[in-house]
């Protein structure tokens, strides 16, 4: 049989691969950033929230709730009012911002006070033209490291609100009526009755598509050329041809081919293990335990994450891990075949680079048309449509794109069966014809073969 002997080869390969020094190191150097990563994600939020709660200060809203506002750094106001409508101020003692009102007669001292910069105080002038239009102007210090302008602009947004309040009031609105006069309108689009997803899903289910491809990218061409260079290295140092004395050439890279993808099945479920070991450890007492739901948290934004996690990956389960791992598995095997055949077909290993280099071309298209695709919309609209589908479709770009398109829901279960059937006989007709070729190919030797000279030596 062509085969015989494989798996001899493919138990010596994955031996050699897992006890290397490269194996090893690389392995250590990732868990030490995953440790790095989980730390940082889990414990770097709450230091920066225990940073920015410094600046904070509890606030009375009037209806005997207490909520966390921030505080000012200017610490005095002087007010020109010529707006005529007499706005109410006294919000600011709430915020610990002194103001003090001041006629036209003082403004010219008042200036030179405030450009001083002997402290973090500003001006403001509210005046109002014949046409009905407000203008505030707040005047600070030039030195910007006292009062910033966006110190000034945010507190300028509270001044804005009180003189439209006190506007309505002269126009003859009560008080009470002022909440539903600015009552705030909702606007939304639906499909077919139904919301689409919200920016944190669309943003979450953006970056699942665009790591997930990279992350198989690197796999993927990382192993293949490492089947490339294991044959090529065999073979110009003549060990290869003591190795077909007992076992046929197509049992060598079947071996060869499925070694390095059982090696990479081994460290990505060593990453996942250590990934799951690290977040029990660490998701309990952090961020990370808040926004996969094992913590309550009372920040607005760590719940928004939460839910958009929640929603993004709402049907991911197992039957869609084992479909990502056979794609997966299809993808490997579509480049490995191609990096073994490239390997086989060269007489020196100096040539290596360069005949890898059609491969790599056309591995880099198919990443690049699954990685910027999500990148250039996320397809909301349709407007990316066709680039999607292209990239679900062909070989060299569906293994990187399927998987995010799973693990987000964004791909039908029609066009999944179809993407991976098409992936699937790719996979066959590509090792149809490598079976064909290789068993001449690994006993060339001469100049590099071109893709030409091995579909000739297909046909015949």
């Amino acid at each position: 049989m062509k085969t015989k002997g494989w798996s001899n080869v493919l138990r010596f390969t994955y031996l050699q691969t897992v006890r290397s020094k490269s194996f090893i190191i690389s392995n250590i150097v990732i868990f030490s950033l995953l440790l790095l990563m989980m730390a940082g994600v889990n414990f770097l939020p709450k230091l920066i929230g225990s940073e920015a709660e410094k600046d904070t200060i509890q606030i009375d809203d009037g209806q005997g709730n207490i909520i966390e506002a921030a505080a000012f750094k200017i610490e005095k106001v002087y007010i020109l009012d010529k707006s005529g409508v007499n706005p109410d101020f006294s919000f600011l003692t709430a915020y610990k911002v002194e103001y003090e009102f001041i006629g036209e007669d003082k403004l010219g001292q008042t200036m030179n006070t405030v450009a001083a910069g002997e402290k973090p105080e500003t001006l403001l002038v509210i005046e109002r033209d014949e046409t009905g239009m407000f203008t505030l102007t707040m005047d600070r210090p030039d030195n910007a490291d006292l009062v910033k302008n966006s110190d000034c602009n945010s507190l300028l947004n509270f001044f804005y609100l009180s003189v439209k309040n006190a506007n309505y009031i002269s126009l003859g609105v009560s008080a009470g009526d002022l909440y539903l006069a600015d009552a705030p309108i909702i606007t939304k689009v639906t499909v077919n009755g139904e919301e689409p997803p919200s920016e944190i899903a669309r943003y979450m289910g953006m970056m699942s598509t665009m790591v997930t491809s990279l992350i198989l990218f690197m796999l993927i061409i990382m192993y293949g050329q490492l089947t490339a260079q294991s044959i090529a290295t065999e073979k110009t140092s003549r060990v290869l041809e003591l190795l077909l004395t007992s076992i046929k050439p197509l049992a060598v890279i079947i071996g060869k081919v499925l070694a390095m993808m059982l090696v990479v099945i081994t460290q990505v479920a060593a990453i996942f293990s250590a990934s799951a070991i690290l977040f029990m450890i660490f998701a309990p007492a952090g961020t990370l335990g808040e926004i996969f739901g094992m913590v309550e948290t009372d920040d607005v934004e760590v719940a928004m994450i939460s839910q958009g996690l929640r929603n993004t990956f709402a049907d991911f389960g197992a039957s869609q891990i084992l479909l990502i791992v056979l794609i997966f598995i299809l993808g490997f095997l579509f480049y490995s075949l191609i990096a073994g055949l490239i390997g086989a077909s060269i007489s020196r290993i100096e040539d290596l680079q360069t005949a890898m280099q059609p491969m790599a071309i056309i591995s880099v298209l198919g990443f690049y048309l699954s990685y910027f695709t999500p990148m250039m919309g996320m397809n909301e609209d349709g407007g990316n449509a066709f680039l999607t589908k292209l990239s679900y479709y062909l070989p060299i770009s569906s293994p990187f794109a399927l998987p995010g398109a799973i693990m987000s829901g964004e791909i039908g279960a029609d066009e999944l069966t179809v993407a991976i059937g098409v992936l699937a006989a790719s996979v066959a007709l590509f090792a149809m014809f490598v079976a064909k070729v290789y068993e001449s190919i690994i006993l060339y030797t001469g100049n590099r073969l071109k893709i030409k000279d091995m579909i000739k030596m297909a046909k015949r």
